[in-house]
């Protein structure tokens, strides 16, 4: 369900006009990223990342807020179901790669404590997800499309992430740091943990289907003899080629080829507000606040990466995001700047980005890389963060029914 504030989708008269103005986005991206790996090679290859990312985001609708919030406010899991298949496939590709290329993961993954701050984290992150409207990652998308409200959302997240790095000086010492780091094949094996995955997604799936239909009976399709494999390559080359918009399942299939490569290339996998942070530090610096005396920059980063603000390679992947969605929006003609027609949703928006950006730093993570990257990482903080965002979620979703409809 998204907020009733936006206008209506372009015509095809101003689609054709659009479709030629996303070639010179290309070739200025495509220009910037050569001249980025004489720079910055990590960010040459995050931005090639941001980039896919924002146009399959786009392209699919995907959105890990209709996720979490369907769920209980329209009793909808068709996106769900797509973030697991999403968090499945991505979990398979990190474990090969760790096959392929020794132990990267523990050095590599996303893979972080879990306690108290986790927890609260979470809650916080799905009640601003609501109240804003989307997720970080539905943000950036929009921001690409055109909605106006979504840049209230950013300058939200760039305050809350300016304001979680800088409060972490109470959560680092009193939970961070006291908190374990569970990963699962450190503590169960690689069998041990591919199974437990296996069963994990194959119950939450069963869950959402029943929870949806009251029924399992849709798992089981009734026309396997006319399922072909060549057939479902040609359906789907002719979605990807076509004006439609693509099934949340494809979206989720390409998603997680892309941050899959990223890791096998980068080291890490994808993520976004820990750059979001680099640049509020940045901003911070501008009026006269010294951030690198925070805990965030003195503790908790740079003992891991000596990243300056502006070099961070998620900054860039964060940019690239915006770019990637604004091609994929003027390629099909539906880039459209969408006013907001209420004070009420700019201020929801302001202060959900404010609770998205803070909570991603109180549980070191948002949506793209403490959850998805953790999942795919096998670490047990991300499945505590997603059971908590749900919770959040929920919460919002009777905050939001009950003042901002």
């Amino acid at each position: 369900m998204s907020l009733p504030v936006l206008e209506k989708v372009p015509t095809s008269t101003k689609r054709s006009g659009q479709f030629y103005w996303a070639f010179p986005v290309i070739i200025l991206s495509a220009s910037f990223i050569l001249l980025l790996r004489l720079a910055n090679p990590e960010a040459a290859i995050t931005s090639t990342a941001g980039l896919f990312f924002g146009y399959i985001m786009q392209r699919s609708r995907f959105c890990f807020a209709a996720a979490f919030r369907d769920i209980f406010m329209i009793r909808n899991t068709a996106v769900s179901r797509a973030v697991l298949l999403l968090l499945f496939l991505t979990s398979l590709g990190f474990a090969l790669i760790h096959l392929i290329i020794g132990d990267a993961l523990p050095g590599g993954g996303i893979i972080y404590p879990v306690g108290f701050h986790t927890v609260a984290g979470g809650i916080i992150f799905g009640f601003g997800m609501v109240i804003a409207g989307n997720c970080v990652t539905g943000c950036l998308m929009r921001m690409g499309e055109g909605y106006l409200m979504q840049w209230y959302t950013f300058l939200g997240l760039l305050i809350g992430s300016a304001l979680g790095a800088w409060n972490l000086g109470w959560w680092g010492p009193l939970f961070i740091e006291r908190s374990p780091t569970v990963y699962f094949p450190g503590q169960l094996g690689w069998p041990g943990s591919l199974l437990l995955y296996l069963a994990a997604f194959a119950l939450f799936y069963c869950l959402a289907i029943w929870y949806e239909r009251g029924s399992l009976r849709s798992i089981y399709p009734t026309n396997w003899g006319k399922i072909s494999i060549l057939s479902s390559l040609t359906g789907t080359v002719r979605t990807i080629s076509s004006s439609q918009n693509w099934p949340y399942t494809l979206g989720a299939v390409g998603l997680s080829i892309v941050n899959i490569l990223t890791f096998y290339f980068w080291g890490m996998p994808g993520g976004i507000t820990s750059g979001l942070t680099h640049l509020s530090g940045w901003l911070s610096c501008r009026v006269t606040f010294f951030p690198c005396d925070w805990y965030y920059f003195e503790e908790l980063i740079y003992l891991e990466s000596r990243r300056i603000y502006l070099e961070h390679p998620l900054l860039y992947l964060a940019a690239a995001f915006v770019v990637g969605s604004l091609i994929a929006s003027l390629l099909y003609g539906e880039f459209k700047v969408r006013r907001v027609k209420s004070y009420k949703f700019i201020i929801s928006a302001l202060v959900g980005g404010t609770m998205l950006g803070y909570s991603s730093r109180v549980a070191m993570g948002c949506n793209f890389g403490g959850f998805w990257g953790g999942v795919g990482s096998f670490s047990l903080h991300a499945w505590v963060f997603g059971l908590f965002i749900l919770v959040g979620a929920y919460i919002g979703g009777k905050f939001f029914m009950r003042y901002l409809l």
